[in-house]
């Protein structure tokens, strides 16, 4: 529960500061840009100068979000009065330029159970589904008027952070939430189709390359698939193409963790983890510097394929055998 202390003092700032920048974590998906993206509009409405900043853009299949343009990857010189984070366990995980923003204040808006409390102000609800669930309890609880715009944005990143309400991570409030922002004007259908039925055929094809690499334990309990730099070149795709695509092999049936290995660059791998059911897969993460929630967690590695690999997945097989 956010006290009333902590609300009162985010408006505070809302109110006497003149010039945000707001930022969210790299490799982004809807719920970070969505986040950041309705704290924009509301700012903007109130007359502030506000600049959005992300280190990677936004992807291709989010620039149908309200006020996706704005999103700048170059990092302003501007000294500014408050940089608000959202959906970012770390400051490493606002990208490499963090510390070159000129700021006074700190505000950390995050639900990672991971969050190692950075800010000057910091806003952390592991039990929010999602970030922009979060924006939408501070929104609410501040008296912010949440109109169609701020509604849109907070629902598309609902709609991601929890697979279309399919995770453990969807609750009463995460419900109760999705139909206030219905409510307010957000179209859940409309949102629906722009995230998951606007694939490119390159996306489809890099699936296939992707699926190619499965592997699955004698026990059938881990599935892992492999994402060179290679697989993006013969399809003609990019990192953005390769989202979501870890929730194919653990939807096979008796799987309890899914891992996908993306190659980075040469000898570095960012590792993503998924479980099912109640398997807290987090404590594996941050075994190899990473972190994240109990069901979806990650890490980046340095080393060989093969010696990653036999790590995790030795690591993995120690975890589910406890």
């Amino acid at each position: 529960m956010i006290s009333t202390n902590t609300i009162q003092h985010l408006k505070r700032l809302f109110r006497v500061h003149r010039k945000f920048v707001i930022l969210s974590h790299v490799n982004p998906e809807p719920d970070t840009i969505g986040a950041a993206l309705s704290l924009y509009h509301y700012l903007r409405s109130t007359g502030k100068q506000v600049s959005v900043y992300n280190a990677d853009g936004v992807p291709g299949f989010m620039k149908f979000m309200p006020h996706a343009e704005v999103v700048t990857v170059r990092v302003p010189s501007d000294h500014f009065d408050v940089a608000v984070c959202v959906d970012a366990g770390s400051t490493d995980m606002l990208g490499k330029h963090f510390d070159r923003f000129k700021r006074q204040v700190t505000v950390n808006i995050d639900h990672h159970r991971t969050n190692t409390l950075y800010g000057d102000l910091n806003i952390v609800d592991p039990d929010a589904a999602a970030a922009c669930e979060l924006v939408f309890t501070l929104f609410r609880r501040a008296h912010i008027t949440v109109d169609p715009t701020i509604a849109a944005l907070l629902l598309a990143g609902i709609i991601y952070d929890t697979g279309s309400f399919r995770y453990r991570n969807t609750t009463r409030r995460t419900m109760k939430t999705a139909a206030e922002l219905m409510y307010r004007g957000a179209d859940m259908a409309a949102i629906s189709e722009k995230l998951y039925e606007n694939q490119s055929p390159g996306r489809l094809k890099l699936l296939n390359l992707v699926l190619g690499t499965l592997e699955i334990s004698p026990d059938g309990k881990i599935a892992s698939v492999e994402l060179t730099k290679n697989m993006y070149k013969e399809t003609g795709t990019t990192k953005e193409d390769s989202e979501g695509m870890i929730d194919y092999p653990k939807s096979i049936a008796g799987v309890a963790v899914a891992v996908l290995f993306r190659e980075v660059s040469e000898r570095t791998y960012k590792i993503s983890l998924r479980s099912k059911s109640d398997l807290n897969i987090s404590d594996v993460a941050e075994t190899f510097g990473g972190g994240g929630h109990k069901n979806a967690a990650g890490c980046t590695m340095e080393g060989t394929l093969p010696d990653i690999k036999r790590r995790v997945l030795e690591k993995l097989r120690g975890r589910l055998h406890r």
